[in-house]
Order: structure tokens, then C-alpha cells, then sequence
């Protein structure tokens, strides 16, 4: 698995590639914990360029996910979103077809961006 993290006013963005594993989910996991004051606990993984999940690893992110926090899920291929909805038990994250609606759903319905970043959020730049 291959991260790439980016930063849109506090929110977390994470664009995940290749193929996620239970230690992948881990790694997550402890990187979450870590970042969660700097983006105030919400952070969008986006998962646009992933070629398959392991299970296991959809449920650990869903059991270990640090309290407060706020993860979204995205761009998941209609193969990886199968996984997901049979793994899937307690309904914690939201999912969306992109990072970009992902974080106009933050921005307008969290409040948790600036004006300026929900404007930007709303013309998809």
C-alpha cells in the first residue's frame, strides 16, 4: 500500500494505492491516532487507486478506529465496496463516489472548514 497524505484546511485528506492489507490497516490505524489533533479528528481515505482490500483489514479500521475521530470513505471500486458491505457492522463511516464530494460534505454539513475551503470544496478545485 502506498499513502499520500494531503492537508485541506485541517481535514485529512489520504490517498490510498495498491493493494491494503491487515497491516496496512495498522499502519492506518497508528497514523491516525497521530494526526487526529492536526486535522481535528477527520480525515477522508480515499481509495480511488486501490486494487483490492483484505477483508480483515476493512474490519480492523472499523473496530480500532480511535474515538473522535470522523473518517470518510471514498472512490471505492464497485469490487472493493462489496467488501466493505460484507465486512462492515457498526455503519462508522461514511463512503462517497470522491474525495472532492467527500470533503463538501465536511465543509457544509460538519461546518468543520473555513469559507473559503468550503467555496473552493464547492467548485470541485
Amino acid at each position: 500500500m502506498r499513502v499520500y497524505r494531503s492537508d485541506r484546511g485541517g481535514i485529512g485528506i489520504w490517498k490510498l494505492a495498491g493493494v491494503v492489507d491487515r497491516d496496512d490497516a495498522l499502519v492506518l490505524l497508528r497514523a491516525l491516532e497521530e494526526s487526529g489533533e492536526r486535522c481535528r479528528g477527520c480525515f477522508i481515505l480515499d481509495f480511488e487507486n486501490v486494487k483490492h482490500v483484505d477483508y480483515r483489514a476493512f474490519g480492523m479500521l472499523e473496530d480500532g478506529c480511535p474515538d473522535g475521530a470522523h473518517v470518510l470513505l471514498c472512490g471505492l471500486s464497485d469490487y472493493i465496496l462489496d467488501i466493505f458491505a460484507f465486512v462492515s457492522r457498526r455503519n462508522i463511516f461514511d463512503v462517497f463516489p470522491d474525495w472532492k464530494r467527500a470533503l463538501r460534505y465536511v465543509a457544509v454539513e460538519r461546518g468543520k472548514l473555513g469559507p473559503s475551503l468550503a467555496a473552493i470544496s464547492a467548485g470541485g478545485k
